[in-house]
């Protein structure tokens, strides 16, 4: 039989069948589609309160974008700039900060540098201003310092003499020499901070350089993500150290750094980062496959949306060329909190580490998120809802804390109430089942590829296969476990033959079927 293929339809991964009802003609062997992926959830907005939610629906409407887009990028927005100010507790199951990892997942021409622009604007004018400052401030500061540096020398000319009969100094001259300089030294002026609040593709190094030099408090955003996860700081050499140093900072965890050079290893603590990374399907897919992402925790860390495309629906028609983002009641309301919150002095010590207020999760509102936390857990088990999830599952009671937490403080609430965990128990519901739909698909997409390996190899092997043949098979599926159920899918789907059966009944010799 000639073992030649043309072009194939796509490979059904369904249930298994017994061999022999499939050989006797009992299972229907023509080819089956694959199943549709199921449609992405919608986001529940109105879950994100009078502030966030009425500002994410206008700006999805004025851009014309998912509403779940920007649902995360006022978020993202609101995390970074609630972060520095406080921390929340969660009973007695644990502290930590409110700063959110959110991941968004978005077509090319979705229009996520218009949606991130509009959430992030009040941000982006405090750096402008902060920009147009920092050249008369560099030009103060630099002035300063070398009247500093002057003011030094002096100190030990003073001490040392002039010309070159200068004696050595006495053990009491060195002692009084050193004091002058600690006393002096202490005063040295600091560099002015630079201008930004965020950045997009930092290094482990850089991340910690600009949270111990500009600011405790800083955020991670970027519209087109691929420059992160390309850039430097994800290099082969340098990945590890940056995913250990933000899985660090969402945990509230102090930052190491360990240098040969004097002066330049520290830990730094009392730091807050929030993340906002929006990447296209294509990048997304490759991202959320990383084994080492999800391997170290990082990928678990964040809170993951996907919504419908709107390209090809959004028209002009009937809209009033009026109305707009600027003059828009709801986004008005939101830039002014964002801006307050973003313009308040962070609570520093004398180290330059923030020392939150600290919201607590109490009374009734803790009772709320113990019912969240108790029915999350109860889906964890191997037959449980959340089972392939588990690992981001067994993070969504602490961001449900953080969500409750932000939102309590965008709405300049006292105090963290049961409605506010009610709201984040159904935003966590939804990055949840969003994850679960997500994995679902990847297992699938996983599945066809190794079936269609499997069916490359076999032809490419003389168009036949043995069971004894299936440690030569390639590694995915290079056992009876695994590939008995690929092999059951390809004869179900016409690809294969079952030509011979073995003593237990399962079949034992397979060859492919030419398509015509």
């Amino acid at each position: 039989m000639s073992n030649e293929t043309i072009e194939q339809p796509p490979i059904p991964i369904g249930e298994e069948h017994d061999p022999r009802d499939i050989d006797n003609g009992n299972v229907d062997l023509s080819p089956e589609p694959l199943p549709l992926a199921p449609k992405p959830l919608a986001y529940p907005v109105e879950a994100l309160g009078p502030v966030l939610g009425p500002a994410a629906k206008r700006i999805a409407y004025h851009v014309q974008a998912p509403l779940g887009m920007a649902c995360q990028s006022v978020l993202g927005a609101a995390a970074l700039v609630v972060q520095g100010h406080y921390d929340v507790k969660r009973g007695n199951i644990g502290t930590g900060p409110v700063s959110l990892f959110l991941f968004t997942e978005a077509e090319s021409g979705e229009r996520k540098s218009t949606v991130d622009n509009v959430a992030l604007a009040p941000i982006r004018a405090i750096e402008a201003e902060q920009r147009e400052q920092f050249d008369n401030l560099m030009t103060q500061y630099k002035a300063n310092d070398e009247a500093w540096e002057l003011r030094r020398k002096s100190i030990i000319a003073e001490v040392e003499g002039k010309g070159k009969g200068k004696q050595a100094l006495s053990e009491e001259q060195q002692t009084a020499l050193g004091e002058r300089l600690a006393a002096h030294d202490v005063k040295r002026p600091q560099a002015p901070p630079m201008p930004n609040l965020t950045f997009s593709e930092p290094t482990a190094e850089g991340m910690y350089k600009h949270l111990k030099t500009n600011r405790p408090s800083a955020g991670l955003y970027s519209d087109e993500a691929i420059g992160f996860f390309g850039g430097h700081g994800m290099s082969d050499e340098a990945r590890g150290r940056t995913i250990e140093a933000l899985c660090r900072l969402w945990d509230g965890a102090p930052l190491t750094r360990t240098r040969g050079t004097v002066g330049e290893s520290g830990i730094l603590a009392g730091r807050r980062l929030s993340t906002h990374l929006m990447m296209q399907p294509v990048v997304a897919e490759k991202v959320l496959g990383d084994t080492l992402l999800q391997g170290q925790g990082f990928l678990p860390r964040f809170l993951i949306c996907r919504e419908n495309s709107l390209i090809g629906t959004r028209f002009l028609a009937d809209r009033d060329p009026s109305e707009g983002v600027e003059n828009d009641p709801a986004i008005a309301t939101y830039r002014r909190r964002i801006d307050a919150l973003a313009r308040k002095p962070l609570p520093v010590n004398d180290s330059g580490e923030l020392e939150p207020k600290l919201l607590t999760i109490k009374g009734h509102s803790f009772s709320v998120l113990s019912e969240l936390h108790d029915g999350i857990e109860a889906e964890l088990l191997p037959n449980g809802e959340f089972y392939d999830v588990r690992a981001f599952a067994s993070k969504a009671t602490e961001n449900a804390s953080r969500l409750a937490a932000v939102m309590a403080v965008i709405e300049e609430c006292d105090e963290i109430t049961s409605a506010h965990i009610e709201r984040a128990g159904q935003l966590v519901a939804y990055y949840l089942e969003t994850m679960k739909a997500r994995t679902e698909e990847a297992q699938q997409d996983q599945q066809e590829r190794q079936a269609r390996d499997l069916l490359e190899w076999i032809n490419t092997h003389g168009g036949q296969l043995n069971q004894h043949e299936f440690k030569r098979l390639p590694s995915a599926c290079r056992s009876a476990k695994k590939a008995r159920p690929l092999l059951d899918w390809l004869t179900r789907a016409g690809y294969l033959r079952c030509t011979k059966h073995g003593p237990s009944g399962k079949a034992a010799e397979w060859e492919t079927v030419t398509h015509v």
